[in-house]
């Protein structure tokens, strides 16, 4: 999946790409990068006084050359829905001085969509779920079941190409997100942090 970068050059002007395009959750950006209706694209969203660089899957909409005549920069239309929209509605609040800022994560999350098995560290028997988000920290955990923070999981990973599942200790931490769990990796050693990172690689550019 190809990454577009837009950098907007204030708080406001976030606000103002997402002004008017509410109710077709969709974002204006402004880059150079073309992209093509339909297209599905990884979306880089910075502007000063953002902790850090925001990740968000988004679907091409329309996208124009430069017309310096008439003072039109390149750019087009991108579209996010669900929890991509709701990110965007985040850094929105953000830029207007509603949430306060948090302590930038010190490992990136990124947007997947990968099918994996959980189960409770107790357990035998495993669910089947989806990841939307992960790092080589942690991961956002598409479920409606119920958790209690400090309670350990097991995640089953496979990568793209590989028929062996990476298992993966998880520790819950978040139980407020509407879509799911926020859940903490616990490598236990340097050797399962590299395989880790190398899952993460093949998951996010397949």
């Amino acid at each position: 999946m190809r990454k577009v970068r837009c950098h907007y050059i204030s708080g406001d002007a976030f606000v103002g790409a997402l002004a008017g395009r509410v109710t077709d959750q969709a974002i204006e950006v402004f880059t150079t990068e073309g992209f093509e209706p339909g297209e599905e694209l990884l979306l880089e969203v910075y502007y000063p006084g953002l902790p850090g660089k925001m990740m968000v899957r988004a679907i091409g909409q329309e996208w124009h050359a430069a017309r310096p005549r008439l003072r039109v920069r390149a750019g087009g239309v991108l579209r996010c829905t669900g929890p991509e929209w709701r990110k965007l509605e985040f850094l929105a609040k953000v830029a207007r001085g509603n949430v306060p800022l948090t302590p930038r994560r010190r490992h990136l999350r990124l947007p997947v969509m990968i099918e994996v098995r959980w189960r409770r560290s107790n357990d035998t028997d495993s669910t089947t779920a989806a990841l939307s988000e992960i790092s080589e920290r942690g991961a956002l955990l598409l479920t409606h079941e119920r958790f209690s923070e400090g309670q350990e999981l097991i995640v089953e990973i496979t990568p793209p190409g590989s028929e062996r599942p990476l298992e993966v200790l998880a520790v819950v931490r978040n139980t407020s997100n509407p879509e799911g769990i926020g859940m903490e990796f616990m490598a236990r050693d340097m050797g399962g942090v590299h395989r880790l990172r190398e899952v993460i690689r093949r998951v996010v550019e397949q």
